[in-house]
């Protein structure tokens, strides 16, 4: 199954088990879904774009008595756009369509780690971004 990407950059945060990478993106429906990806899968993934179209696969390996497991990704379609570099923080203009987004999630995930794991992540954040949105007339705060 292919997957694309739908940011340039995973959001990145830390629960109980560490450092983790969450990729927004969707398959070849119009479904969008949350990508915690392993660290072998970020390091690829970082290199991409919005847009990218890309295929992820598991690999077992046996190691003596232990079944080791790595990650193949192929890019399978890059984006249209021109190549931009990555963003390093320092940008003085926001997109606040991005950044709400952004909030949204990551408040989402909040909400999901205080009720153990019982919401859908991705249908908080989007009920969050739409209040965000509408708050001020239309202006995203």
């Amino acid at each position: 199954m292919s997957l694309e990407l739908l940011f340039d950059e995973p959001m990145i945060g830390e629960s109980r088990y560490g450092e983790y990478y969450l990729y927004a993106v969707k398959n070849g429906t119009d479904t969008e879904y949350s990508f915690f990806a392993p660290d072998d899968v970020h390091e690829k993934l970082k290199e991409m774009h919005k847009g990218d179209r890309f295929e992820i696969t598991k690999i077992g390996e046996q190691k003596g008595s232990k079944i080791v497991t790595k990650h193949e990704v192929k890019l399978l379609a890059s984006s249209t756009r021109p190549t931009e570099p990555k963003s390093n923080g320092n940008n003085t203009s926001k997109d606040t369509y991005f950044e709400a987004m952004l909030n949204s999630y990551q408040d989402a995930l909040k909400i999901q780690d205080e009720l153990n794991g019982m919401v859908d992540v991705n249908r908080i954040a989007i009920t969050l971004f739409i209040a965000r949105s509408k708050i001020k007339g239309g202006e995203i705060s």
